[in-house]
């Protein structure tokens, strides 16, 4: 098993901040993205962890090095500046016949979310909540009338079920199904292809198409722009399943 760590864009969106240092250097109550992301995984869970920097490599390698963690392995992205797809694609060159979880860099979850959540780990699943209130820059998600499979995954949605929170598991079973479908969205959406666009490529074969896991009520935070941060930065003070 191993988790896959989306770690290599530019978060121009956050200004000054990521001027010369990647979004998981920036720092959240003095802290690293990235060290959030650690903190959430329970890392005995995972035979590797796979961290794809990019933008500003060698400042994010540096930290990571520093932390001597286990079974860490870190890869760089020298195609930051296209879709991440790219950057997913960098970590599953290195490895076969695995299930793997695949986040981003810019979430910070509660630990006590992947506890839940790894007992809902099956074939290709899309972690997601019903309960926030979903802006225009959030990935929505459509369901079938099950209230667990996935029909549409995508920001335009005006008719939608749920969100989708940033992770994704898929199955040592259903691997081969998901790098043909890697390849498929690069040839529909070519270099601004991103991960998301894979689990709607799936999701158009009943056969092939992710369930979801509800992690609704835990609290979360997505750190894109300066008030991501801000409220971040509260959040982590005022949600009792961080301490």
């Amino acid at each position: 098993m191993r988790a896959i760590v989306l770690a290599a864009g530019t978060g121009s969106r956050l200004g000054e901040m990521t001027k010369d240092k990647t979004k998981g250097m920036v720092k959240v109550n003095g802290k690293p993205l990235i060290d959030y992301l650690f903190e959430f995984f329970d890392q005995d869970f995972f035979d590797e962890i796979i961290v794809v920097g990019g933008f500003a490599f060698y400042d994010l390698e540096k930290h990571l090095k520093q932390k001597q963690i286990e079974h860490l392995k870190i890869l760089e992205n020298k195609e930051y500046h296209k879709g991440n797809i790219f950057t997913l694609i960098t970590a599953l060159k290195t490895f076969a016949h695995d299930s793997f979880l695949i986040t981003n860099v810019d979430h910070i979850y509660p630990r006590v979310m992947f506890e839940k959540m790894k007992q809902s780990l099956n074939k290709i699943t899309a972690m997601c909540d019903f309960d926030r209130k979903l802006g225009p820059d959030d990935m929505k998600v459509k369901l079938d009338a099950d209230k667990k499979t996935v029909v549409h995954i995508s920001k335009q949605l005006h008719d939608f079920d749920c969100g989708y929170i940033g992770m994704t598991y898929i199955d040592q079973s259903m691997e081969s199904i998901y790098r043909d479908a890697v390849n498929k969205a690069i040839e529909r959406f070519g270099d601004k292809a991103v991960v998301e666009n894979i689990l709607q490529i799936l999701a158009e074969n009943p056969k092939t198409a992710p369930t979801i896991c509800d992690l609704s009520g835990f609290g979360w935070y997505e750190v894109d722009d300066e008030h991501d941060l801000v409220n971040a930065e509260k959040g982590l003070f005022q949600n009792p399943n961080f301490s």
